[in-house]
């Protein structure tokens, strides 16, 4: 369709070549004047910090933002209004670079092989945005599943630091335990027992440090796996957050040149029913004309059959005189008789 549309339009005479150039041409000096009339409305900077300022405080958090005061809040309605401005220039001199290239190519070939390129070119960024988004989609996903893991990391290291606390009183019961029995075997063996319960004690501290070391270690490692969740969680929350920006753009982008493209479709089709009435029209002249030639064909053949019927006749009219001629000759009738039956005949009728 593409390539018919291509060599429809490579046809252009050189006066719509030269109309559609005047076109471009007032349509480049009207995004000159738009540029222009954009850098009285909006005052230019040249700090080129702005959109990174922008992104920082678009990440505020509420009460971080209420902290801001009047001057704060003026600045980052001037920065909003210079990325606005920026935003505008860059898409005017999108524009004008596309007619630029358009009107150089109608101007030496007559074609639209831009607008075609042009068009493939949004359609595989549309598709690179798809499959963005798809990886967003995907990235939250991810995210879901991390929290899950961490809730679960929380509830195991929870199960075992009540493990290891039922463990510790247990051995400090235990360690009663041992100081009774001491103190009731002490009468009978006071060194033995005392060096039983030194024993015992010591044992009990070792695995009370143990399971105290064990237990920071624990907690030093929920620490740090909450440190990395809250990190990734808030990567990931800022780069869907930019993902979803770029997402809006380019869908308020799509809308506005499906609007710009439709109506280019629209009076391309108002051309093609224009040239489809022509076509009606010439169809029915060569039908007519087409209905006069048969008519005269036919009425040509049977003047050609009347001919031939004509011919025949003669032809056998002329075969049956021979034939007769023939007949006379060999009985020696009529004109053909001998000379001396005619004077045979001529004295009988004497007599």
């Amino acid at each position: 369709m593409a390539e018919k549309k291509v060599n429809n339009l490579s046809e252009l005479s050189s006066s719509k070549v030269a109309a559609l150039s005047m076109i471009f041409e007032d349509c480049t000096n009207a995004l000159v004047i738009y540029r222009e009339t954009l850098k009285r409305i909006f005052k230019r900077s040249k700090n080129t910090t702005v959109p990174y300022v922008l992104y920082e405080l678009q990440n505020l958090e509420t009460t971080d933002k209420q902290v801001l005061n009047e001057d704060m809040t003026k600045m980052v309605k001037d920065m909003q209004e210079q990325a606005t401005y920026n935003k505008l220039q860059n898409d005017s001199l999108y524009v004008k670079g596309i007619m630029e290239k358009l009107k150089e190519e109608i101007r030496e070939r007559g074609s639209f092989d831009v607008l075609t390129k042009e068009i493939e070119r949004i359609v595989t960024r549309r598709k690179e945005e798809e499959a963005l988004f798809e990886e967003c989609t995907t990235m939250k996903k991810t995210a879901m599943e991390l929290r899950q893991t961490l809730a679960n990391e929380k509830m195991s290291n929870e199960a075992e630091r009540t493990r290891l606390r039922n463990i510790l009183l247990d051995l400090k019961n235990e360690n009663e335990k041992l100081k009774i029995v001491s103190d009731i075997e002490h009468k009978y063996s006071c060194k033995w027992n005392e060096a039983k319960c030194q024993q015992n004690s010591i044992k009990c501290k070792e695995e009370w440090r143990r399971l105290k070391k064990t237990l920071d270690d624990l907690h030093e490692r929920e620490k740090i796996e909450e440190i990395v969740s809250t990190e990734l969680i808030t990567f990931l929350t800022q780069d869907i957050a930019s993902i979803e920006r770029k997402i809006e753009e380019w869908q308020r982008r799509y809308d506005r040149e499906k609007k710009m493209y439709e109506k280019e479709i629209c009076e391309v089709n108002i051309e093609i029913e224009t040239r489809q009435k022509d076509l009606a029209e010439l169809s029915q002249e060569y039908n007519e004309k087409q209905k006069f030639i048969d008519t005269y064909l036919a009425e040509k053949e049977a003047l050609k059959k009347q001919k031939e019927h004509e011919q025949h006749v003669r032809g056998c009219a002329i075969r049956i005189q021979a034939f007769w001629r023939g007949v006379m000759v060999r009985r020696k009738l009529g004109p053909y008789r001998p000379e001396e039956k005619k004077k045979k005949r001529q004295l009988k009728s004497k007599k």
